[in-house]
């Protein structure tokens, strides 16, 4: 049998000991030291001077004097002297000038609870439970986290792009805001009503740093001021000489030119820099934005073009490798819906405008048409556009009512000799299409008095700047000079008026036109590289004009206009009528 306990090492008193008083009394010495134990320091290297008796120290390492080469072991004063316990592992001591529990871990008294023993934990729940997903739960009004001397940063780590990175906001435990890297390595803040459906306010590209707003914005400019981009000074000047963004190549791009016009610095008649179609026609193309405009004025369209020259005989061919070029205008409504030529042309029958009125009732499923004059309507032209129905009463969106401009049409509804000019009345030959009807009825019935007319149509462009235009000679600016103006209400589609309706125009172009594949109508084909540079393109008023209404004959209706021609020699200004011009520059 041992003379000791295992723990604290205690004297055991032995069979037949003298003195027994002496061990037990040290037993009671060594309980009297570490039960209970709180000890006043744990950092002093040097013993104190007077310590007072029962006074107890851990020694830490490195201790002198008494304590030398006692590192780890509780120090006792007692009986004006220095005994050393020999801790084991678990043992806990309170420290009172840290006002902490250390607890010695085999090697030295540490923190108890300290960060060594807190690492690699499966779960921690703060005032709540932590699971499995959420191994970390924190329940507290709020949640700190503070800086360690400097700065603090927190990290949200994902393993790679396509995962996710990032801090979602919840609303009763469904997602109502997330920010972060979601998918891939963009920037995005999102935002959901029903934490089903996310719509991203903004995104920064990792690539370019560049920010965008997906779902547009607000505030930034008052409400009045409408909801299209917001603009920069740039743009403003680049809306040079008249309201067309970019006209001139100031903005460095080919912006608003179509997208197969290329910016060219390199080649522009004194200005920024032009724009060069390559090749062959490659059909109708027209600039992105479209130009308001006020259809009761005259505007003078400019722009100037260059045909590349192009190596190889081409004296077989009358304009040699030199193509037809068109450009012109399309025409659209207040709401940006396109204005085509059956949306405002008439049939007129022997030079009598087709136009009138309901004499009777209309409404969809009506088999015939009660017409208070059929004296213009057709007799003798079979196409479908010259057998349809125009009712002219036509509202917007915004319930705006239109003056000769609708898109209630429908051709073919009546063949020839169904029109009765006797007892005006025209015989459908199949029940009044419900496109047709009255949007403002419940039964769609158009009233006796609402304006209708004979529908009519015509095919092609308007080509208001110039019409299979040839430039004199290659690899030299022109300068083109047109006019349009006024509003024409004849139904004729007066090519120097605008359609009613017009509220916006926008430039097109039919690019190299005669330039095909094997050769086109008496025109070389010169290749799919062979060059037409266009730019100051410029559509602004011309305030000295006149305009004239037309009130006879058969384009009543349209305006007649004179423009501004200056004589450099006499120094004079007349007036006279619009030709398309082209000039050298």
């Amino acid at each position: 049998m041992s003379d000791n306990s295992a723990k604290l090492s205690l004297p055991y008193l032995q069979a037949s000991q003298a003195q027994k008083h002496v061990t037990h009394n040290e037993a009671l010495r060594i309980l009297d030291s570490v039960v209970q134990l709180s000890v006043i320091a744990a950092d002093l290297t040097d013993p104190p001077a007077t310590p007072a008796d029962g006074d107890r120290y851990l020694v830490p390492a490195g201790a002198t004097g008494s304590w030398a080469g006692q590192d780890g072991s509780l120090a006792v004063w007692t009986d004006s002297a220095w005994s050393f316990l020999a801790p084991n592992i678990g043992w806990l001591a309170w420290v009172a000038d840290l006002g902490q529990m250390q607890a010695y871990d085999g090697t030295a008294w540490v923190l108890a609870g300290a960060p060594g023993d807190l690492q690699n934990l499966d779960l921690v729940g703060i005032s709540t439970t932590a699971d499995a997903t959420n191994r970390l739960a924190v329940s507290s009004p709020n949640t700190l986290l503070t800086h360690a001397g400097t700065g603090h940063q927190v990290k949200v780590n994902k393993a790679a792009a396509a995962d996710t990175a990032s801090l979602l906001f919840q609303s009763n435990w469904s997602g109502r805001a997330e920010m972060g890297t979601v998918g891939n390595d963009d920037f995005q803040i999102k935002v959901s009503a029903d934490g089903a459906t996310f719509n991203t306010a903004l995104l920064a590209d990792a690539d370019t740093g560049r920010v965008s707003f997906p779902s547009g914005t607000d505030g930034l400019s008052p409400a009045e001021f409408g909801n299209g981009p917001l603009v920069t000074t740039a743009y403003v000047a680049s809306q040079y000489p008249g309201p067309i963004a970019n006209a001139t190549g100031l903005l460095g791009s080919n912006y608003n030119y179509p997208a197969s016009f290329a910016h060219d610095p390199a080649r522009a008649p004194h200005l920024p820099a032009g724009f060069r179609h390559a090749g062959y026609y490659a059909g109708k193309t027209a600039m992105t934005e479209k130009i308001p405009v006020d259809p009761n004025q005259v505007y003078r369209l400019e722009s100037y073009l260059m045909q590349e020259g192009q190596s190889g005989d081409w004296s077989a061919y009358a304009n040699g490798e030199r193509h037809s070029q068109y450009m012109g205008l399309d025409f659209f409504d207040a709401e940006g819906v396109q204005i085509e030529s059956q949306h405002h042309m008439r049939h007129r029958q022997g030079g009598t405008d087709s136009l009138t009125t309901l004499a009777a009732p209309l409404t969809p499923g009506d088999t015939t048409i009660t017409l208070s004059d059929a004296a213009g309507w057709n007799e003798d032209i079979a196409d479908a556009s010259a057998r349809g129905v125009t009712v002219f009463a036509y509202r917007d969106g915004n319930g705006r009512l239109y003056d000769q401009y609708s898109r209630l049409v429908e051709y073919g509804l009546f063949d020839l000799g169904q029109v009765n000019k006797t007892t005006q009345v025209v015989t459908l030959n199949q029940p009044l299409p419900a496109s047709l009807g009255n949007p403002d009825d419940t039964n769609g019935t158009w009233p006796a008095g609402t304006p209708i007319a004979n529908s009519s149509a015509t095919a092609g462009w308007r080509s208001c700047f110039y019409d299979a235009l040839y430039v004199a000679q290659t690899d030299k600016w022109y300068r083109s000079l047109s006019h349009i103006g006024g509003l024409d209400l004849s139904g004729t589609n007066e090519g120097l008026n605008f359609p009613p309706g017009t509220a916006f125009v926008q430039p097109f172009w039919l690019a190299n036109y005669s330039n095909r594949p094997g050769g086109w109508s008496g025109h070389p084909d010169t290749g799919p590289t062979h060059g037409l540079w266009v730019t100051g393109v410029s559509v602004r008023a011309e305030p000295l004009a006149a305009l004239k209404p037309v009130t006879t004959g058969a384009s009543a209706g349209r305006m007649d206009l004179k423009v501004p021609v200056s004589d450099f020699d006499t120094g004079t200004v007349a007036l006279a009528a619009p030709s398309v011009t082209v000039a050298g520059v």
